[in-house]
């Protein structure tokens, strides 16, 4: 069990590691980047097995093959997915200043406080025009049937960015634990 929650901390920090990477036009706690604008007529996509992608079997080992994810694995995102959609449309409003954090779903209840005290809010001169939107939706981690990493690309109609979220498997419900 232990073992299990490392190896999802370490997929989560990688993948993190790689979006704070992206440049010096992120603002911090926003998650918009400042300088990149969308182009008109994009559409939405959504892809819950892209390629490639990492996983993590019992042992810890890493794999970053296409098609690498086990029936369980595929099960795992197939059933994490809607829930990372159900917080999103609550979340990216949120962000924006437009509803409170009692409108998000799918989210842990720790989560969900931890949101409600600090604010990811877009900054207000931003918010004004954007329309936030999940273009598409990656897989980014597997570790087994209770933890999915997804990767939510989001267009604002100002800017692009990407939003890592961690689900969990809880009972028989899947949560968004951590959002990045």
């Amino acid at each position: 069990m232990v073992a299990r929650r490392l190896t999802v901390a370490a997929i989560v920090l990688a993948s993190a590691a790689g979006v704070g990477a992206c440049g010096d036009e992120y603002t911090k706690g926003a998650g918009v980047y400042s300088a990149t604008t969308a182009t008109a007529g994009q559409t939405a996509t959504t892809s819950t097995l892209p390629a490639p992608v990492q996983t993590t079997d019992a042992g810890g080992t890493e794999s970053s093959e296409t098609g690498g994810l086990t029936a369980i694995q595929r099960s795992a995102v197939r059933a994490a997915t809607p829930a990372a959609r159900r917080f999103l449309a609550g979340y990216l409003p949120y962000s924006y200043g437009r509803r409170d954090a009692d409108s998000i779903r799918s989210v842990t209840p720790a989560l969900k406080r931890t949101l409600a005290r600090n604010a990811p809010r877009v900054p207000p001169q931003l918010a004004e025009k954007a329309r936030p939107r999940v273009n598409k939706l990656e897989v980014s981690g597997v570790t087994d049937d209770r933890h999915v990493i997804l990767m939510a690309q989001i267009d604002d109609g100002q800017s692009s960015y990407v939003a890592l979220l961690t689900l969990e498997r809880q009972g028989r419900r899947w949560a968004v634990s951590q959002v990045r």
